[in-house]
């Protein structure tokens, strides 16, 4: 296979990126600019929630979350997705599953949904993945090899799509 990954690989590197992207059209969506808002078009739910399940959720996300960014809170995301319960429990349990690591590295998985919420310009969404990964050790160097590659490669896609070069890759056979 390209790069040398797998199927398996390959295919948690599109569940990755489709993640990221979901999550950068989330962020979007409810207007959320920087990761320390606390504004948007919901707002995040304060105090403690009257639905059970939705405590849980965010006691289970503040365990997790909060500490892998060096936070002490959870993000408004999470707090605004606990105003509906179904919606914050497939997003954490889709964020569980894509993000964890598997063939490729959480940090690597990390990396990649960075690069996607970078070539989207989700800013929210940049911060959230910056922060994660600079808890885990990536430092200016790292960051900046990230948005190399996806400068580089926005480029080539602006290129070829405005020559209307038609692809002549063939998938392996």
């Amino acid at each position: 296979m390209r790069l040398g990954l797998d199927e398996v690989a390959v295919t948690e590197l599109i569940a990755v990126t489709e993640h990221a992207r979901a999550m950068s059209t989330t962020t979007a969506g409810l207007l959320l600019e920087r990761l320390d808002d606390e504004g948007g078009l919901v707002a995040p739910l304060a105090g403690e929630p009257e639905d059970e399940q939705v405590g849980a959720l965010l006691v289970e996300i503040g365990t997790a979350v909060p500490p892998a960014m060096g936070r002490g809170d959870v993000p408004a995301l999470w707090r605004i997705l606990a105003r509906n319960p179904h919606y914050l429990r497939s997003t954490w349990r889709k964020e569980q599953v894509v993000m964890r690591e598997g063939v490729l590295t959480a940090r690597d998985k990390r990396r990649t949904a960075l690069g996607v919420a970078m070539s989207v310009r989700a800013r929210y969404m940049i911060e959230y993945h910056t922060a994660i990964l600079r808890q885990a050790g990536d430092g200016d160097t790292d960051i900046l090899e990230i948005l190399g590659v996806v400068d580089h490669y926005t480029t080539l896609n602006t290129l070829s799509e405005g020559m209307q070069i038609e692809s002549d890759i063939v998938p392996p056979s």
